[in-house]
């Protein structure tokens, strides 16, 4: 009858272990933190992202003001007269401007 012994584990191969699973655990968060295309590197692309539909919704909005505003111009008379007055100072003949002067 052969008798077969069987190794037991010794404390310090277990330790061993477990480090070495949490070194490697620690590379694999480092490298999917840091490494080129890293989740660091998702969330800036991520955020320059939103920036830029902000901009573009704004500069989309300002472009639909002025078309309307480049109609307005083309079309009504009150609103180029408005625009007459108050931007370039101008007056129609017969008229007279007063300016108030505040005191400080």
């Amino acid at each position: 009858m052969m008798v077969y012994r069987t190794k037991k584990a010794s404390p310090l191969d277990a330790r061993a272990r477990i480090k070495i699973i949490l070194i490697v655990i620690l590379l694999c968060i480092a490298f999917l933190l840091l490494n080129q295309n890293g989740l660091i590197r998702l969330f800036q692309a991520e955020h320059e992202h939103r920036t830029l539909i902000e901009k573009k919704e704004s500069l989309e909005q300002r472009s639909k003001e002025l078309q309307e505003e480049k109609e307005k111009l083309q079309t009504d008379t009150k609103h180029i007269e408005k625009v007459a007055r108050e931007q370039y100072n101008m007056v129609q003949p017969g008229e007279k401007v007063f300016k108030v002067i505040e005191e400080e």
